[in-house]
C-alpha cells in the first residue's frame, strides 16, 4: 500500500499509508516504523496519542492534551489535518458537540478517509453515541468502493455501527464481506461476533470464532474481548465448563497483573455469578479484580468502567468501595443526564450488594430507557437487564419466604 493507491478524498489517510493498516487493525504502531518527514511525524503522534485517549482515563486525556499542544503548528494547518486536530482539541476539553462538528466537517470534505472515520467512530463510542455515524456512512457509500485499499476496514466499522443501531442482520452481511476482502481484519471479526451475539446464534458464534482463531489470537489489542465473546457463546450454548475454560484462557492473556485489561473478566464473571449464585469458585478472582478496579475510583470518566468497578466491589463483598466510587463521581466532563443515570445505576449496584433487591430493581427500571448513555456496546450492557432479572427472582423469592414464615 502506497500513496499512489489513494485519492484526493482520502484526507489524512494519504499522509503515511504504511501505518494505516496497523492502526485500523488495533495492532499499534511499532517503533521500527519511523516518519520520513514532518507530516508523517505529526500523523504518527496523533494516532499514537489517540490510542491512549480512548481509555477514558483522565491522565490519558491530559497526555493527549499535551501531545496536541506539542504538534508542529504548521503541519496541523494542512487541509488533511486541520479539522481532525480541531476535533481532538475539542474532545480533550470536553466540548463534545464541537468535536463531533469538526469530525463531520472533515468527513464531508474527505468522504473516503477511513482513518478519520475510525477516529470519529471511536469518539462516538466513547461518548455513548455509536449510531451517530450512520449519516457519515451514507456519505461514504457514495464515494468508496471495493477498489479502495482500506475498504475492508470501512466495512468492519460500518458493520459494528449497524449492530449498535439495532440492525444485526445487515451488520452480519457487512462483517462477513469485510473478511472476504481481508480475513485478518480484527474489526470485521469483532463486528461479526457482535452481530451473531445480537441474533443469539450461539453455536454459530462458537464455530465462527474457533474457525478464525488464527486470525485474532495474536491481536493483542482485541483478542481478550474476542475471547469474551467466545466464552459467552459457550455459556449460552449450555456448555458451562467449556465457557469457564475459555474464560481462564482469556484472562491468561493479560499483558501483566496490573495491565488495565479487566473489563471483560468482570463482564464474564458477573454473568456467571448471576446464573450460578451458589458457585464460589471465583471468589479469589473477585477479590483480585476488586483490588485492580480500585484504581479507577476518581480516575476514569466512564460510567461504563465505573459500573464494572462497582460489580467487582459487590461480588467481593466490599460495598464501602461502591460508596467511595459514588462519592468520587462528580459528573466532571459529562452532561447532567448521563451523570444522573450513572449515579442511579451505581446506587442500584450498591443496593444489590446489600441484598436490597427491590430497591435495586426500582432504580434500574427508573433508568432503563437511558442505559445506553453509560457507554459500551449493546452486548456489554446486557449486564444491566441480567441484574434486573436477578433482582426480580431474588426479590420474589424473599417475599415468598417471608409470606411462608408469617402464614
Amino acid at each position: 500500500m502506497n500513496a499512489s493507491s489513494f485519492a484526493a478524498t482520502d484526507g489524512a489517510s494519504t499522509l503515511w499509508p504504511e501505518i494505516n493498516g496497523r492502526f485500523l487493525s488495533l495492532r499499534g504502531i511499532p517503533d521500527s516504523l519511523q516518519p520520513l518527514d514532518r507530516s508523517q511525524a505529526v500523523y504518527r503522534q496523533i494516532l499514537v496519542g489517540f490510542d491512549a485517549v480512548t481509555s477514558c482515563e483522565l491522565k490519558d486525556l491530559y497526555k493527549f492534551t499535551l501531545c496536541l499542544q506539542r504538534l508542529d503548528k504548521d503541519e496541523t494547518q494542512r487541509p488533511e489535518l486541520r479539522q481532525l486536530v480541531a476535533a481532538f482539541q475539542a474532545w480533550v476539553r470536553f466540548d463534545y458537540a464541537a468535536a463531533r462538528r469538526h469530525f463531520s466537517q472533515h468527513l464531508r470534505q474527505y468522504p473516503t478517509d477511513v482513518v478519520a472515520l475510525f477516529c470519529a467512530h471511536m469518539f462516538d463510542f466513547c461518548t455513548s453515541q455509536t449510531p451517530e455515524l450512520m449519516s457519515d456512512l451514507a456519505l461514504f457509500d457514495e464515494h468508496i468502493d471495493a477498489s479502495h485499499p482500506l475498504y475492508s476496514y470501512y466495512l468492519g466499522i460500518k458493520a459494528f455501527v449497524h449492530v449498535e443501531a439495532g440492525q444485526p442482520q445487515p451488520a452480519l452481511r457487512l462483517g462477513l464481506e469485510s473478511l472476504r476482502h481481508c480475513p485478518d481484519n480484527i474489526y470485521g471479526i469483532h463486528a461479526v461476533a457482535h452481530a451473531l451475539h445480537e441474533r443469539e446464534c450461539w453455536q454459530e458464534l462458537c464455530i465462527f470464532l474457533e474457525q478464525c482463531r488464527a486470525q485474532w489470537i495474536d491481536n493483542a489489542g482485541m483478542r481478550m474481548h474476542v475471547y469474551w465473546h467466545l466464552a459467552i457463546a459457550y455459556e449460552k450454548s449450555e456448555q458451562a465448563e467449556r465457557s469457564v475454560e475459555t474464560f481462564h484462557e482469556m484472562y491468561a492473556l493479560k499483558d501483566s497483573l496490573f495491565a488495565k485489561q479487566d473489563l471483560d473478566a468482570v463482564a464474564f464473571l458477573w454473568r456467571y455469578r448471576l446464573r450460578h449464585p451458589e458457585d464460589r469458585r471465583f471468589d479469589k478472582e473477585w477479590r483480585k479484580l476488586a483490588g485492580l478496579w480500585s484504581g479507577s475510583i476518581g480516575s476514569s470518566m466512564s460510567y461504563f468502567h465505573r459500573l464494572h468497578a462497582a460489580l467487582a466491589f459487590a461480588a467481593s463483598e466490599q460495598p464501602f468501595l461502591i460508596e467511595k466510587l459514588i462519592a468520587e463521581s462528580d459528573g466532571f466532563g459529562l452532561d447532567a443526564a448521563t451523570h444522573q443515570t450513572g449515579i442511579a445505576v451505581l446506587q442500584a449496584i450498591l443496593d444489590f450488594a446489600h441484598g436490597r433487591y427491590d430497591d435495586c430493581l426500582r432504580r434500574l427500571r427508573g433508568q432503563q430507557s437511558r442505559w445506553d448513555v453509560l457507554g459500551g456496546s449493546r452486548a456489554q450492557r446486557e449486564l444491566l437487564p441480567l441484574t434486573l432479572q436477578a433482582c426480580e427472582q431474588r426479590g420474589g423469592a424473599a417475599r415468598a419466604t417471608d409470606a411462608a414464615l408469617h402464614a
